[in-house]
């Protein structure tokens, strides 16, 4: 039985892609008996503009600020960002880390320069693997700027190359690339998440799977974040327990949510 449910990857439907307002989240978040969780809407810095981000922020704060007053005794809300492409433009990317009092920045890659979201390539005559080269590289220039808390699903491409299209690409010609950005996080003090996204879709796997998991704990990782990623209520600490154990047998006795942007660590039982 797990206790310790914390969610650090949710969306309201302040994000264009979720259903629900981070009021109903909470109701839901207090019937499953979910300890809290982070609300992380998408600020995608290549989209910033387009989709009125900045408004979408304003909102999703005030929100924020009355679930909070609401929920607060029965909840541990926290305010956070999955801050997407944050290499695109470093100077918008600052003014929006210092727009508002987050107490998790969760940094994503969703997409390469030149290229739409991988949720909605087809692959056709593309090379998955000079794709992968791209992403690992920009991935790592993410990882670099060391803006961040948690570094989410960084094996975000192959959820859609092989859960949707089936393309059989195989990732472990990355490891090089990928060993680059884990020990960059374990030297920086930053915290790897498990996004258990993966296990309610087709791919059936978590991102990263355990290999990787493992492997950022060799290299001195301390801290991971569990997250599911939800875009409805119904999704809202799902596959938590799962990445738990996924932990565990990494070598992780705790997993970790972040509170003014410092991390805090919850035991596994």
């Amino acid at each position: 039985m797990y206790l310790n449910i914390f969610d650090s990857h949710t969306h309201s439907d302040t994000s264009w892609d979720a259903e629900h307002s981070i009021t109903f989240l909470c109701e839901t978040a207090v019937k499953k008996g979910i300890l809290g969780f982070a609300i992380t809407d998408h600020c995608e810095i290549n989209e910033f503009q387009s989709r009125d981000i900045g408004a979408r922020i304003q909102q999703g704060h005030f929100e924020m600020l009355k679930a909070r007053a609401a929920f607060g005794k029965s909840l541990m809300l926290c305010y956070g960002i999955e801050l997407g492409q944050m290499n695109y433009d470093l100077d918008l990317t600052r003014r929006v880390l210092n727009g508002k009092p987050y107490d998790f920045v969760l940094g994503s890659l969703h997409c390469i320069r030149g290229n739409e979201d991988f949720y909605y390539m087809d692959f056709r005559d593309e090379d998955p693997y000079a794709l992968l080269e791209e992403y690992y590289r920009e991935l790592y220039e993410i990882a670099r700027l060391n803006l961040f808390d948690s570094l989410a699903h960084i094996t975000y491409p192959i959820r859609y190359m092989n859960g949707k299209h089936h393309l059989g690409v195989d990732l472990s010609r990355m490891d090089d690339r990928i060993d680059g950005i884990l020990r960059t996080l374990a030297q920086n003090g930053k915290a790897l998440e498990i996004n258990t996204s993966g296990l309610r879709g087709p791919i059936g796997e978590a991102s990263p799977t355990l290999k990787y998991v493992k492997r950022f704990r060799e290299l001195g990782g301390e801290y991971v974040t569990l997250g599911s990623d939800a875009h409805c209520a119904e999704e809202l600490g799902e596959g938590i327990p799962e990445a738990m154990e996924m932990a565990a047998q990494a070598g992780f006795s705790y997993f970790t949510f972040y509170k003014k942007r410092q991390p805090r660590l919850l035991q596994i039982y």
